[in-house]
């Protein structure tokens, strides 16, 4: 991967978008060496980093996405308020979306305006987590892939996938919802938008269906509701599904978000 050098971070960053003609939200940046000033001329060192264009997978639409609009040589981080209060919009915009135009009848192999809508959308989410992780100094590289009729998985690279994860998934899983608000506002549909680092989402799955296991043999033993904590409703939906053909237990969830939680309750009438 090519490094660029600058006498500061800012230089260095703003000499590989140059010599790429890239802007700043359409790469991820990886700190290399921060510099030193030195004294008196001695001990001076560059700023190193390593610059890396954000990719996305289209073998699902095969079309060509016009790259976004280069404003070479910015801050991020006034877009990055742009994007947030565009996502805080998102939760009160109800308006229908449009229906797009018809199919050209002569070319039935051309992408859909839906499809070129929806790609657009893609690109600027994958620049808002960009933008996000660089703001919480997590430098991420992000590629997309249609992983389900209506999902899209955003896999993201990081060198500190921990920080990236947080505890019990809290900042991966608020930097999703933020994602999808964003994703859904951007193109009125419904699709799901996930974000995966390393494979945590498998192994998140796993500790679900574990613990939706043990807790309704809890319940069976001592006949009581067992209410677990508070979680999104993407993995409340992982408990209710592995119980689902349980014949000693039930599932729902209570709560309003994004503090509702599943309680795990013995069926009327089961007898162990």
């Amino acid at each position: 991967m090519p490094t660029y050098e600058g006498r500061t971070l800012q230089q260095a960053i703003d000499n590989g978008l140059a010599e790429l003609a890239l802007a700043r939200d359409e790469v991820t940046v990886d700190v290399i060496a921060e510099g030193k000033r030195g004294f008196l001329g001695f001990g001076r060192k560059p700023a190193v980093v390593n610059i890396k264009k954000i990719e996305i997978n289209t073998d699902s639409f095969n079309i060509n996405v016009p790259a976004p609009t280069k404003h070479h040589h910015e801050n991020p981080l006034p877009h990055l308020e742009k994007r947030l209060q565009a996502a805080a919009t998102a939760v009160v915009d109800d308006d229908p979306p449009a229906d797009p135009p018809a199919q050209p009848a002569n070319n039935p192999a051309a992408p859909s305006v839906r499809e070129q809508h929806i790609e657009s959308a893609l690109a600027n989410v994958s620049a808002y987590v960009v933008d996000v992780t660089n703001a919480l100094d997590l430098p991420t590289s992000v590629k997309i892939e249609k992983t389900g009729r209506d999902k899209w998985t955003f896999y993201l690279t990081t060198d500190r996938e921990g920080l990236l994860i947080g505890k019990h998934g809290r900042t991966i899983n608020s930097l999703q919802y933020l994602a999808q608000i964003l994703f859904s506002h951007l193109t009125h549909s419904h699709d799901v938008v996930e974000l995966n680092v390393g494979n945590y989402r498998e192994r998140r799955e796993q500790v679900l269906e574990k613990l939706a296991v043990k807790t309704a043999r809890d319940v069976i033993a001592t006949g009581q509701p067992i209410f677990l904590d508070p979680m999104p409703s993407f993995e409340r939906k992982v408990l209710h599904a592995t119980l689902a053909d349980n014949p000693y237990v039930t599932t729902h969830s209570e709560g309003d978000e994004p503090k509702r939680y599943v309680v795990i309750e013995r069926k009327k009438g089961a007898v162990v």
